[in-house]
């Protein structure tokens, strides 16, 4: 039977590992000097059901949010840990709900629970002895498990090592840094270019995942990160050339996060399904700019942002580089003073700046808004009190209101 390496074994393969990618040419040479040792720290205790449990919850929500619905979820049961197949069909679906589960993780849960029990999901000693893409097909069939979702559990509760989770936003990104690429490849070209990597394509990934961007560049003064947000431009103005724009693409609880900053403040904040998207939108907004990656100051200001999107009632406390015609601003200088958890028609919101007519020109100011909740458009409705256009989804839009109800 197949058996899990223990960790002096582990450390031994990772320093095979290092020394193969190494040998491979010298930019694989330079990361894996850059990055140092390899620490990939898999948990093999973890069952892949109650790993793929814990992957449901987590899904498109920050850490600190997943964790609290997974202890309401563990706290139903006496023994305080990951429920049997058993107790999870035994629990009323309200019950799971209360948990702060959505419906569709709900039934997912459910769903796993089930397929346990009909063997689709194999005990760990099974599963060890499934060929890999046996294993992922097999699981893909399950409601709310793609096949990200699954090459992460063998990664971390399987410890394969020559898994390469090519759909991975942040694997692709690192290849393409790596290489100095204008693109990212798709997912298809990185499983053929990582044919290369193995037997080590789990430490490859884990190496790609640590690429550095670019070279960190002075961060803002720290009297500027503290201030409140503040207006910095009076008229719509292009990034010039060469001028950097800082980015950082993460998952918050309402899809992928991208959030950008100019040399005078945060420029963009944008959600969205599909991370390369938002960067090609980022691209064609400042055309001009030179893109660059986070340093780690600037990941302590997106945790601020991702922190304002999952509870946007507590605000942001970081300058704004808020770039519009002078109607624009006037406009969204006003959405900002509206109360979370409190909303305003087009026409109210027209009204109130001495535009009687001008429902439609406020509509279209709220739409050209590229800083999501920070200027909080999202609370504008029509006169029925219906949900009107959303730049980033009207779903989202919904979402963000019952949060700021809710709090």
């Amino acid at each position: 039977m197949t058996r899990l390496p223990s960790k002096q074994d582990r450390a031994h393969r990772y320093r095979e590992a290092e020394q193969f990618l190494a040998a491979l040419d010298p930019d694989w040479q330079a990361l894996v000097t850059h990055v140092g040792p390899c620490i990939h720290q898999p948990r093999p205790e973890r069952d892949p059901y109650e790993a793929l449990i814990r992957s449901v919850v987590y899904q498109q929500l920050h850490t600190r949010a997943a964790e609290r619905i997974l202890q309401r979820l563990i706290d139903i049961y006496p023994h305080g840990h990951c429920p049997t197949p058993e107790q999870v069909l035994a629990t009323p679906y309200e019950t799971l709900r209360a948990c702060g589960l959505s419906g569709a993780k709900a039934n997912s849960i459910l769903g796993l629970a089930q397929a346990r029990l009909d063997g689709i999901i194999p005990d760990q000693a099974t599963a060890l002895q499934m060929p890999d893409e046996e294993l992922i097909k097999q699981l893909t069939t399950l409601r709310g498990i793609g096949r990200w979702t699954v090459e992460m559990m063998m990664m971390y509760t399987l410890e394969h090592e020559d898994i390469l989770p090519a759909d991975d936003f942040g694997v692709r990104e690192g290849y393409r840094h790596l290489k100095r690429l204008d693109k990212a490849p798709s997912a298809r070209a990185l499983r053929d270019i990582g044919q290369a990597w193995a037997p080590y394509r789990s430490v490859a990934s884990w190496y790609l995942w640590r690429m550095p961007k670019h070279t960190p560049v002075a961060a803002p003064a720290p009297n500027k990160v503290h201030r409140s947000q503040r207006l910095q431009a009076k008229t719509p103005r292009p990034q010039g050339p060469g001028k950097p724009i800082r980015f950082a693409i993460t998952q918050s609880s309402l899809g992928a996060l991208m959030v950008a900053e100019s040399e005078r403040g945060i420029c963009a904040i944008a959600l969205g399904d599909d991370p390369n998207i938002l960067l090609e939108q980022l691209q064609d907004r400042f055309k001009t700019a030179e893109l660059i990656g986070a340093d780690s100051l600037f990941n302590q200001r997106v945790a601020q942002v991702l922190a304002m999107v999952e509870e946007p009632t507590q605000g942001l406390d970081l300058p704004l580089d808020i770039q519009g015609t002078a109607f624009q601003q006037r406009v969204w200088e006003f959405l900002r003073q509206i109360p979370a958890g409190q909303t305003l028609s087009y026409t109210e919101l027209a009204k109130r700046l001495n535009m009687p007519n001008g429902a439609r020109a406020v509509a279209r100011a709220c739409a050209s808004n590229i800083l999501a909740i920070a200027i909080p458009c999202h609370r504008v409705l029509r006169q029925s009190g219906d949900l009107a256009g959303y730049r980033w989804g009207l779903e989202r839009k919904k979402t963000l209101l019952e949060r700021e109800r809710a709090q």
